[in-house]
């Protein structure tokens, strides 16, 4: 067993395609980090809002990531089981507050909030609880969590030297690592002991044109070389994808461990 990194940002997206909340600690079940897409908008097709797209699911609506997130009330297991196979921090919905850039509030779930965002992002759109027969009732495109290192930030620096804002590729765990270069990519096929929980690495996570976006609630204006510059460096790859072996508690400054 190798100590590889710590855990230097945690980070949750309560509704999707939105921006995120950075965490000091958190619970990660089987569906990975609670109340991690746990909302999604969806419209009269049962589509996802999104700030990218695609034929089958994702329909595009700008200003998805100028809506800001937080969690006003999540619920831990209070008795977490390291074998569960249940997602026992989401027996139900948390309460999830959604902030539009001119301060409105809204709580996700409510008439209201569909509403207001429907007026907001100029379609029919509606809050959906991802419970209802989603994948590991929740709205990931494929798997619970996503890990980047500082070691690939710094290795998709651009021409101003600084590394790329971890914010643009969205992830769960970041760890700061010995080391340069893409060294979670050597990850993929082992697992990996997280702070309290054990997770395996499924594979790299290929990247889309959402790294590229405006994310105002975050100062990150629009990029249109991150992508290209993913694809000339890692071939489209930034960090990994991970599913959930035994849940468990992770904290900021928490020891990451790869396993034998």
């Amino acid at each position: 067993m190798d100590v590889v990194g710590t855990v230097v940002a945690l980070w949750r997206y309560p509704v999707k395609s939105m921006a995120g909340e950075p965490l000091a600690e958190t619970w990660v079940g089987p569906a990975g980090i609670t109340g991690d897409r746990a909302w999604a908008l969806l419209d009269g097709e049962g589509n996802w809002a999104s700030a990218k797209a695609n034929r089958q699911r994702w329909r595009v609506y700008d200003g998805m990531l100028d809506l800001r997130t937080r969690t006003a009330a999540e619920h831990w297991p209070a008795t977490p089981l390291a074998g569960s196979v249940a997602p026992l921090a989401e027996e139900r919905p948390s309460e999830v507050v959604v902030t539009l850039p001119d301060g409105r509030e809204a709580v996700a779930g409510r008439p209201e909030a569909d509403a207001l965002l429907s007026a907001h992002l100029g379609a029919p759109l509606r809050f959906d609880h991802g419970d209802g027969g989603r994948r590991w009732g929740r709205h990931h495109d494929s798997v619970p969590l996503h890990l980047v290192t500082d070691a690939s930030l710094a290795a998709l620096a651009g021409e101003d030297g600084a590394p790329l804002d971890a914010r643009r590729l969205r992830p769960n765990v970041v760890l700061r690592v010995d080391g340069r270069g893409f060294v979670e990519d050597g990850w993929v096929g082992r697992r990996l002991r997280v702070g309290a929980a054990t997770l395996q690495v499924v594979e790299r996570t290929a990247r889309c044109v959402m790294t590229t976006r405006e994310q105002a609630p975050a100062g990150l204006p629009r990029e249109p070389d991150v992508l290209p510059r993913i694809g000339r460096r890692n071939d489209a790859c930034a960090g990994i994808s991970l599913t959930v072996v035994e849940p468990g508690a992770i904290r900021v400054g928490d020891p990451a461990t790869l396993l034998g």
